[in-house]
């Protein structure tokens, strides 16, 4: 497969240089009109010519990188591209095709002749060759007494300045340019355009109302230079105030529609996330048919019928009686963390730690935890990162609950019904609170087995973060963090990345098995070893092996002053290392395992099945000029909610068509991983609630809509949230008495 940043970048980027190309030739052939001899048009001509073949190469360029796009990836990542963007410059580049390239050819042709003979030798072919030359030598000396010497055969007729003006010429290269430099608009700020038909067709008004009024000004102009006798171009006063004015007139319209695209990009000031006028249903069309017939909510906006039985978030609650089998209690404030470097930390924390206390219970219990705010101004909340805990507890700001502002308590209670490896984080302003700090490891350790018991493990949960301004941290750590571990012991390495970007560690010095992914155990791990893990931003790999007689190293692999920071194991310890190494080849979960049956694959026939399209535009978000990330073309609370009723068969296709990585996390489910890049998971199920979606990367998921509630689904690289990449999950009839915006106190990311 050819590589996306390459082939994307290049066929992005060619738009950019088309614009280039096919404004020089517009802009040499406007001023053909205004040569005064034929020797200087035909030169002027040529030199057009040249221009507009090297864009019509350009424009072929484009079309065989769209097809080779096209079978390197497939046909979503050139939808937009063919339908929207190219058929742009399509239509004006067939036109200079038939109308202007022609007549550019024809005058070239014509004022060929006038190249090396003077005009009247040209207009009396039967001069003889000696009179000829006898003739140009005449006039070359004229031409060394005064270079600007012509004769009224030389000079630019009427008829020539007629055909050079004509609309037939000018006009299709200048709506050449105008349709170059719409579609690489389009391209950076409505990728997605085929979803937008109306942004479309706005777009074909603008350049069809914009081609006749240049034919209509380029026809004025033809009968303004056809009069008899030397044509010259207006003063260059005239010209300045000519072009001044346009100018002036033309950024008034650009700052009158800048502001209110400014304006109008603002959040709004208070929204409720379940009045959403972007639904998908996910339906068929014959599917819809039979839904609207039973009653069901249609596809639009509008809340569910009469008929369907409604519940609010507020009452999706986990148990409210009973005593607690385990209780935490979680302060947010801010402290002054001393890393182990030296180095000193400004934070947001909790319970004052870097990161927060690990939170470890068992499978089956019921949880409370109970949470303060001390002196986070802007109010926190607490997210369990891939638990499936009932939606009230989910810990979404202005979807299931209210902000917990300073001095005020919120009281979370669950029964904790997985087991594995999980974490906690604020999800207000989470791009902001997280980095700072807000977040700590959840273990939830199976339940204990009646029939013995296993050995004891040596078992740690390894959380990385990278502070804003500061270098990567392993569980609070910028330096090497040392353990003593007796050989034969059975060790569970638990690997969370809390940072906004995927992250590559190394394990060496010993061989291992990846005993679960996202809190999901692999079936029938294999053993491995100089295998790197790539981990998804907010993904959890579990690691476990037996702890050799040598060191073994957990370490981050990078190059610089990062190189062997982490952790290492010693069975005496020792400071020995092992043997870096610079590159490994990737763990792969999708060949990894053994496989099982599945509850749902490729043959099933799914109730509802969503496609969406991860892009980056350039854009205004909230009040600011911005790179937004993008869902189906929209930013939040504009991207599309996805509508379905308990018990669905939901299938998602994510399609990554921007330059960077998105991890995509679902609240309150676990998808179950169909194909990448359309070739089937061979291994283990590969079971996930973050998948890392790459650069040029297509996957299928799968899940059972299992829990009812309002559910975010967001890139979890915060800052992508944070400016657009997120949407929600909404069962029918469920509602949410809590509303987000600016005036409110929720600011969910």
């Amino acid at each position: 497969m050819a590589d996306f940043v390459v082939l994307a970048g290049t066929h992005q980027g060619l738009f950019l240089v088309l614009v280039l190309t096919t404004l020089i030739p517009a802009l040499i052939a406007h001023t053909l009109v205004s040569q005064p001899t034929k020797r200087a048009l035909a030169r002027k001509t040529r030199l057009t010519l040249l221009f507009v073949w090297i864009s019509l190469s350009v424009f072929a360029g484009q079309l065989l990188l769209t097809w080779a796009y096209f079978q390197s990836f497939g046909w979503l990542y050139i939808k937009d591209k063919t339908i929207g963007f190219l058929p742009l410059i399509a239509v004006p580049v067939i036109c200079v095709l038939f109308f202007s390239l022609p007549r550019l050819m024809d005058l070239a042709a014509k004022l060929g002749r006038c190249s090396n003979k003077p005009s009247y030798i040209i207009d009396n072919p039967d001069m003889s060759l000696i009179a000829q030359e006898v003739a140009s030598a005449d006039m070359s000396l004229l031409r060394q007494a005064d270079p600007f010497y012509t004769t009224d055969h030389e000079r630019v007729d009427k008829h020539l300045r007629r055909m050079v003006s004509a609309p037939e010429l000018i006009v299709p290269l200048q709506v050449a340019v105008l349709g170059s430099a719409t579609a690489c608009f389009l391209q950076l700020t409505f990728p997605a355009v085929t979803l937008e038909p109306s942004t479309l067709l706005v777009a074909w008004v603008v350049m069809m109302a914009a081609a006749s009024a240049l034919w209509i000004v380029q026809s004025w102009q033809q009968q303004r230079c056809s009069h008899p006798g030397e044509w010259k171009r207006p003063a260059p006063l005239f010209r300045f105030l000519r072009a001044t004015g346009v100018f002036m007139i033309l950024s008034t319209a650009f700052v009158a529609f800048g502001s209110q695209a400014l304006q109008a990009s603002l959040l709004p000031e208070q929204f409720n996330m379940t009045s959403h006028t972007n639904v998908d249903t996910g339906l068929s069309t014959k599917q819809l048919t039979h839904h609207s017939h039973a009653s069901h909510a249609p596809d639009s906006g509008t809340p569910p019928s009469s008929n369907a039985k409604t519940v609010s978030v507020a009452d999706l609650t986990g148990p409210r009686a009973g005593t607690a089998d385990r209780k935490f209690a979680l302060t947010a404030q801010k402290a002054t963390i001393r890393l182990p470097s030296g180095n000193t930390l400004e934070a947001w924390t909790f319970n004052g730690q870097y990161p927060g206390p690990e939170l470890r219970l068992k499978q089956g219990e019921l949880v409370e935890i109970v949470l303060e705010n001390k002196d986070i101004t802007d109010g926190v909340t607490i997210h369990w990162h891939g638990l499936n805990v009932p939606n009230a507890e989910d810990g979404v700001p202005g979807a299931t609950q209210d902000a917990v502002l300073p001095g005020e308590k919120h009281v979370y209670r669950f029964r904790a019904e997985q087991a594995g490896t999980f974490w906690y984080h604020s999800h207000q302003q989470a791009s902001v609170q997280v980095q700072k700090g807000l977040f700590g490891a959840m273990v939830i350790e199976p339940a204990a087995n009646a029939v013995g018991s296993k050995p004891a493990i040596h078992d740690l949960a390894l959380i990385h973060h990278k502070p804003k301004g500061e270098g990567p941290t392993l569980n609070g750590a910028d330096t090497l963090a040392r353990q003593t571990v007796a050989p034969g012991t059975p060790v569970r390495l638990r690997f969370i990345n809390a940072e906004n970007l995927p992250v590559t560690y190394h394990l060496l010095g010993t061989s291992f098995q990846v005993a679960a992914i996202d809190g999901n155990e692999v079936n029938e791990p294999n053993l491995i070893a100089n295998q790197a893990l790539k981990l998804a931003a907010g993904g959890r790999y579990d690691v476990s092996f037996t702890m050799p007689d040598r060191p073994v190293l957990f370490t981050q692999a990078t190059q610089g002053k990062n190189r062997g920071k982490g952790l290492l194991l010693s069975p005496d310890g020792g400071d020995a290392l092992p043997n870096l190494q610079a590159d490994l080849p990737l763990f792969d979960p999708a060949r990894y395992g053994a496989p099982l049956a599945l509850p749902f694959d490729l043959t099933t026939s799914y109730d509802r099945e969503y496609v969406l399209l991860f892009d980056a535009a350039f854009g205004m978000y909230d009040g600011r000029i911005d790179g937004l990330w993008t869902i189906n073309g929209k930013t939040f609370p504009d991207t599309p909610m996805m509508l379905v009723q308990k018990g669905d068969l939901v299938k998602m296709t994510f399609v990554n068509r921007s330059f960077m990585d998105h991890p995509m996390h679902l609240h309150g489910h676990h998808m179950l991983v169909l194909t990448r890049n359309g070739k089937r998971i061979t291994g283990s199920p590969w079971w996930t609630d973050t998948l890392n979606v790459a650069p040029g990367e297509m996957y299928e998921v799968a899940f059972r809509a299992d829990n009812p509630g309002l559910w975010l689904e967001h890139c979890h690289n915060q800052d992508h949230a944070a400016l657009g990449m997120s949407m929600h999950l909404l069962y029918e009839g469920v509602t949410t008495p809590y509303e987000a915006g600016r005036a409110t106190r929720n600011h969910p990311e």
